[in-house]
């Protein structure tokens, strides 16, 4: 009973950040927390060091505070009351969380942040030409144009290879989930 309000409050917190999130525009490149993530501080009730001040805009009001809270509380007795079995809660937790984290997730966010119009994307670029830059090794083939546009074109070829395949990853990963979910319910329907 004592550690529930433990296990609510990151909960809590991710579904207000869910809730809160928007897109960003693509001509903005700020990272302020009102225009993409929400930042730490957004979590606390007051900002550090003023007692008794209203919430600022990232913050959660109390409203929303109440709302968030009583809806987990009540989803999550629902699921308490229903299920007999942790064996069930276990089998859909990682057919899904597993597959998202292992591969969902990783290769969509690769994906993402290897697109060209990113960016992320283009600050990464800039590094890797700063640093191809200064490579000893394209001073000795400074004399063959050739090998080194040949090896520009190879190089390109594999990013965009490792990008097709970041998202057959993502893809192979909705699979494999689907599968654990069917999987998983008719064993359910079966018992």
């Amino acid at each position: 009973m004592f550690s529930y309000p433990l296990q609510v409050h990151p909960c809590r917190a991710s579904v207000d950040a869910v809730l809160k999130w928007r897109p960003q525009k693509s001509g903005s490149s700020d990272s302020t927390p009102s225009s993409g993530s929400p930042s730490r501080s957004a979590l606390l009730s007051t900002q550090p060091g003023k007692s008794g001040t209203k919430p600022s805009r990232s913050e959660m009001g109390e409203t929303r505070f109440a709302a968030i809270t009583t809806a987990i509380i009540i989803l999550s007795y629902i699921v308490a009351m229903t299920v007999s079995s942790l064996q069930v809660v276990l089998a859909y937790v990682g057919s899904t969380g597993s597959t998202s984290i292992s591969f969902i997730l990783p290769g969509l966010f690769y994906y993402k942040i290897s697109s060209p119009d990113s960016p992320l994307h283009q600050r990464l670029l800039k590094e890797d030409d700063d640093e191809e830059d200064y490579n000893p090794e394209d001073l000795d083939n400074s004399n063959t144009e050739g090998s080194w546009t040949a090896r520009f074109k190879t190089r390109q070829f594999r990013k965009d290879l490792v990008r097709r395949l970041s998202l057959a990853l993502a893809i192979y990963g909705v699979c494999v989930m689907v599968t654990c979910l069917i999987t998983n319910t008719f064993f359910i329907v079966a018992h």
